[in-house]
């Protein structure tokens, strides 16, 4: 048929106008959705949770058990990421999953506490059925897609066996409960190399947005420890100074991250290939995303702590978490950078190891060995700023021809 025959016109129209709706539907990327932002609102609790367990046992083993319960939770939230970033949440069935699992996370939030005295195996039943449910929910929602399916197959059963053994560990309990689960998460890791190996979808506007909102949840925990510890104080001068500092420090940590490195990161996981987006997806954010997060939570307990006593040195063990939050924080970003963009940024290591220093070999009032070492991080990250403020400003117009 001629293309001037006006039918055939109209037919080559109709293709067109399909071939542009299909395009359409391709860039188009999803954005966070209302029930996700109810979802981490469970987490707020779960957060919560952690910091009272370390507050209440400041010792090395506090810390480390505090390390791994948060560990296990991330994993149960960043399983969740992956699924709602390819599945649609506008079935009705798919809502209730979610809304069920929620219940899963409320109770190992409630357990956390207790976990180590007894009440593990709650702990594990709540990550069972968090698992669970969002495995089913992956499965069924990407069930016709031959790619995602391919990618289910490599990591959900050896994924789903590190679940098993969270639930071996809870019911034993005792002192053997936490090398277990040390065991289920050395499996998880197995888990996630293996997935590598395959080619999975995601969402890079998606994904980048909701790690950035559970980062701010997590952020908000400092917030929540300065008011605390500074609650029943005589407001005056000194106290203001004191709500002005830890809320610096907090929005420093706030800046590091979404200043630049959000959209960094995002822009890498865009520019990533089909066969490299789920490796960088799963380094960049499901595992570097992980000291990130537990930076955040770890600077709450030693905010709190410091603040509680403002005016007397800063215990050894506050001390050294206070420095290996920071550590974890700036240090998870930086290695963020590296994975992303093959970029060093030094000002951030410079940062760690100058407070290191000062809170290492200073015994001044708690008080202000937090105001000078909040100072270090806002002048290596101003220091950072101006380094690469002729490409923060578009003089460089790609972000691969510049640093995170």
């Amino acid at each position: 048929m001629s293309t001037d025959d006006p039918q055939s016109v109209a037919d080559l129209q109709d293709q067109i106008e399909v071939l542009e709706e299909e395009l359409d539907e391709e860039l188009k990327e999803k954005a966070a959705q209302p029930l996700e932002l109810f979802f981490d609102l469970v987490f707020v609790f779960a957060i919560t949770q952690v910091v009272s367990l370390v507050v209440h046992d400041l010792t090395l083993t506090g810390v480390l058990r505090g390390g791994l319960v948060l560990a296990i939770m991330w994993w149960a939230w960043t399983n969740w990421a992956w699924t709602t970033n390819v599945v649609d949440l506008e079935p009705r069935l798919t809502r209730v999953a979610v809304l069920v699992s929620m219940l899963g996370v409320f109770g190992m939030a409630f357990a956390v506490p207790t976990a180590f005295d007894g009440d593990g195996d709650w702990l594990a039943f709540g990550y069972v059925l968090v698992r669970v449910v969002a495995a089913v929910v992956f499965v069924w929602g990407t069930r016709h897609d031959p790619v995602e399916m391919r990618a289910v197959v490599m990591y959900l059963p050896v994924s789903l066996s590190a679940t098993a053994i969270v639930l071996v560990g809870g019911l034993v309990g005792g002192d053997e409960m936490q090398w277990i689960w040390l065991g289920a998460l050395a499996v998880e890791l197995i888990a996630t190399v293996f997935a590598g190996k395959v080619a999975w979808k995601v969402d890079a506007g998606h994904f980048a947005e909701r790690h950035g909102l559970i980062l701010i949840i997590a952020l908000g925990e400092g917030i929540i420890a300065v008011g605390v510890a500074l609650e029943g104080f005589e407001i005056d001068a000194a106290l203001a100074l004191q709500f002005a500092v830890g809320l610096a420090g907090v929005s420093a940590l706030w800046w590091a991250y979404f200043d630049r490195l959000q959209e960094a990161m995002e822009s890498a996981l865009r520019l990533a290939g089909p066969d490299r987006v789920g490796r960088v997806a799963r380094d960049v954010y499901s595992l570097l995303h992980y000291p990130i997060v537990a930076g955040t939570v770890f600077y709450a307990v030693a905010l709190e702590e410091a603040f509680l006593h403002p005016n007397d040195p800063m215990d050894n063990v506050v001390a050294r978490i206070f420095v290996a939050a920071i550590g974890m924080y700036l240090l998870g970003l930086a290695a963020a950078a590296w994975r992303c963009w093959r970029t060093v940024l030094y000002e951030r290591v410079v940062g760690v190891v100058l407070i290191a220093v000062v809170v290492g070999a200073w015994n001044g009032a708690a008080k202000d060995v937090v105001l000078v070492s909040t100072l270090i991080l806002i002048a290596t990250l101003t220091v950072e700023y101006f380094r690469f403020r002729s490409r923060i400003r578009g003089e460089v117009p790609a972000w691969q021809e510049s640093v995170a």
